[in-house]
């Protein structure tokens, strides 16, 4: 039996998956130390994006026709999202969709229905989700450093598109860490070889762009998409026929048969070394930025798909994350792992709703009440002004002892 529900989301590209958890009093005064996330995972559903019409009508089969039904709805969803979050809305990069707290809590709130809803970031939800991983057991070791307890953490990850986030801490427990949005991905692309140059160009083009292509358009599903068509035109003689009518015919999943296909086709190979050492020098850029002595973690679903890749001191991914010049010694500082397992971002969103879901509780008494902005922003502002209460007291009782 459970006392609360959350649902947890990671909304992608491509697919969007959705996970029910519930919970019990006892999973809310759960220790904070822990690196696991409390809860029972109730069922989790993968939907494909572009089957659907809205993601409304995705949340709706989930809650209302995906056994087993639960009733009422989750207290608290946590979503995490592809594209920038504002004022709790998001706009997909790729796919044009629009999801607000607002909308979700008018179809799906009411009195037995979702009280609160928050988006975030889909790879601030990814952040999270590092937090819970077993670097033994679900990474592989790209550069074997101990981390340093309390230090930053980034993370850097190739899926539909590039995401990066990096996490900071204010005490040096798990708990303590905070993870912020970046939109790195989008960022300038910089060449570093012959044929990247070549490349760039080929791209410009195709994007009708003047100055700047994104590093996105090279290090992705899509990325690794136009880099294969930049090949096959280079080099119609070295290109597999077969392989290059699949790929025509492939749709959203075109990287895919560039990558399944690297051992049969030349321009698909070629491709995939480029990727590789594009991914491994923005990963580098990541390491510069940000200096995460606590874990960089290589993330996205292509990481583990394509291991063979990255993995290695040889590889095309790990010279290129070396290669910075006068501080490519930094880098050797650096703990870098791949994560082999592709659930961060429902991790994440898990580890937030269950975090947002004691504070509510705690405010509200026991319930997961009133979680209304108007509410919330009571609860603030009484934080505020207790805590310059308490600040007078102690000013008082200073005054008190020193005057004794």
């Amino acid at each position: 039996m459970h006392d609360y529900y959350i649902l947890s989301g990671d909304c992608g590209g491509t697919n969007t998956r959705l996970q029910l958890i519930g919970l019990t009093t006892q999973n809310l005064s759960t220790p904070s130390t822990t690196s696991s996330t409390p809860g029972t995972i109730l069922k989790t559903s993968t939907f494909l994006n572009e089957s659907y019409p809205s993601f409304t009508s995705i949340l709706s089969e989930f809650l209302y026709s995906t056994p087993p039904v639960i009733s009422p709805l989750p207290n608290v969803a946590v979503l995490a999202a592809a594209g920038p979050v504002n004022d709790n809305k998001v706009l997909f990069t790729n796919n044009g969709w629009l999801i607000s707290g607002e909308s979700i809590l008018k179809t799906f709130g009411g009195s037995n229905g979702i009280k609160k809803a928050v988006l975030i970031n889909d790879f601030v939800g990814c952040g999270y989700g590092v937090l819970t991983v077993d670097k033994l057991k679900e990474c592989v070791i790209l550069n074997d450093v101990k981390p340093v307890i309390g230090a930053p953490i980034a993370c850097v990850g190739a899926g539909t598109g590039l995401g990066e986030c990096y996490l900071t801490s204010c005490g040096g427990e798990v708990e303590s860490y905070e993870c912020f949005a970046s939109e790195g991905g989008h960022a300038e692309f910089a060449p570093r070889t012959e044929v990247e140059f070549e490349l760039i160009r080929h791209l410009k083009d195709k994007f009708k762009s003047r100055h700047r292509v994104s590093v996105e358009r090279v290090v992705s599903g899509t990325g690794l998409a136009n880099v294969y068509e930049f090949f096959s035109e280079k080099y119609k003689k070295e290109r597999d026929e077969s392989v290059y009518e699949e790929f025509l015919k492939a749709g959203s999943m075109k990287g895919k048969v560039v990558s399944v296909n690297s051992g049969k086709c030349k321009c698909c190979e070629m491709s995939m070394k480029v990727f590789a050492g594009a991914y491994g020098s923005e990963v580098g850029v990541a390491g510069l930025k940000w200096i995460p002595r606590g874990g960089l973690y290589v993330t996205g679903g292509l990481t583990p798909k394509n291991i063979k890749w990255i993995e290695g001191d040889q590889s095309e991914f790990m010279q290129a994350f070396r290669d910075k010049g006068r501080v490519s010694e930094l880098l050797e500082e650096i703990p870098v792992y791949a994560v082999m397992v592709e659930d961060l971002g429902l991790r994440g969103s898990h580890r937030l709703a269950w975090k947002i879901l004691k504070e509510e509780v705690a405010a509200n008494g026991g319930r997961a009440g009133d979680t209304s902005a108007s509410s919330i922003k009571k609860v603030l502002i009484a934080g505020v002004v207790l805590a310059g209460l308490a600040g007078v007291f102690g000013a008082l009782n200073n005054g008190n002892r020193l005057r004794k």
